[in-house]
């Protein structure tokens, strides 16, 4: 029946596709300037140097930085708060690409795996703070967009079931490491990290020319408009929000919400970059889902009081 459902879907993208060639192509125009302007240059140096940490087993050094309180707030293992630190420094998909990198290796469970993936995969503070807190709001302190997310991401980690588990939080040493020579563990980091921008690039095509669709096909309604552009892709989301005829407060609200939910292109780099791990994505929509509730009631009552 799911099968059905999505073939059905493709066959209808392809026949709006063929009937509207010229908005399809703006949106692959869009997405692609996207990728290759932005996404590109901020997450291509972080993927490559992460990557080579993990490759070189000298992950270490952060994760024992910050274990004594990443253990006891949120019970993670040594080896699970490097992907956390990451995750909360980059962006959307670097964080899940760390644990998925991580967990092949054999450096925690799978539970573990999951239970870190459903809050450090996150906008990166670049994001929230320069273009939706500033560009796209026009907020005299964007910081409190990126406190909003922080929170929402660290409240969900208490709301998931794999952290109450004891199990789920320890190490497993099962797996024996690789020792890579310097320039083999460049060589294949690069390599890795070429293959995962390309996904990226991918799917924030597809997604720029569904939002463009969206865009130019459901003319009448605005509400549908700014709801569905920001379901589906947060970069152009917060360009439509930022023009929509509503109070700054609402858009603070709505603008929470689609970063911390990350939109339907970032849940698909998501789920590309974890296939063949057995981490849930269904599970992890649903903890992203809960978090983008999280962050709205935050700003809700954030930006009330400021």
């Amino acid at each position: 029946m799911r099968r059905k459902f999505f073939i059905a879907v493709l066959a209808l993208l392809v026949l709006l596709f063929v009937i509207f060639p010229d908005i399809t192509g703006k949106g692959a125009e869009n997405g692609l300037l996207l990728w290759f302007n932005i996404i590109i240059p901020s997450l291509c140096p972080f993927m490559i140097i992460s990557t080579m940490l993990i490759k070189l087993n000298v992950t270490s050094f952060i994760s024992n930085m910050f274990y004594p309180v990443f253990h006891k707030v949120f019970g993670l293992s040594k080896n699970g708060c490097y992907p956390a630190v990451v995750g909360m420094l980059s962006g959307y998909p670097l964080g899940a690409k760390t644990v998925a990198d991580m967990y092949k290796t054999g450096a925690f469970s799978q539970s573990e795996a999951q239970y870190i993936i459903s809050f450090c995969n996150n906008a990166s503070p670049m994001f929230m703070l320069e273009y939706i807190g500033v560009k796209c709001l026009g907020l005299d302190r964007p910081a409190f967009m990126l406190l909003i997310i922080y929170l929402s991401a660290f409240i969900n980690a208490f709301l998931e079931p794999g952290r109450h588990a004891g199990e789920a939080c320890k190490s497993s040493s099962s797996n024996v490491k690789k020792n890579y020579p310097l320039m083999e563990a460049l060589d294949e980091s690069i390599l890795s990290s070429a293959v995962t921008l390309v996904k990226v690039g991918g799917y924030i095509i597809l997604f720029s020319i569904l939002t463009e669709l969206l865009q130019n096909i459901v003319t009448t309604n605005k509400i549908v408009q700014l709801a569905g552009a920001g379901i589906i892709e947060i970069t152009t989301g917060g360009e439509i929000l930022a023009g929509a005829d509503t109070t700054l407060y609402v858009k603070c609200i709505l603008a929470s919400a689609f970063c911390a939910f990350g939109g339907m292109s970032s849940v698909a780099q998501t789920l590309g970059v974890i296939i063949g791990t057995g981490i849930s994505g269904r599970k992890y929509i649903f903890a992203k889902l809960r978090q983008a509730f999280i962050a709205a009631a935050l700003a809700a009552v954030i930006f009330y009081l400021v």
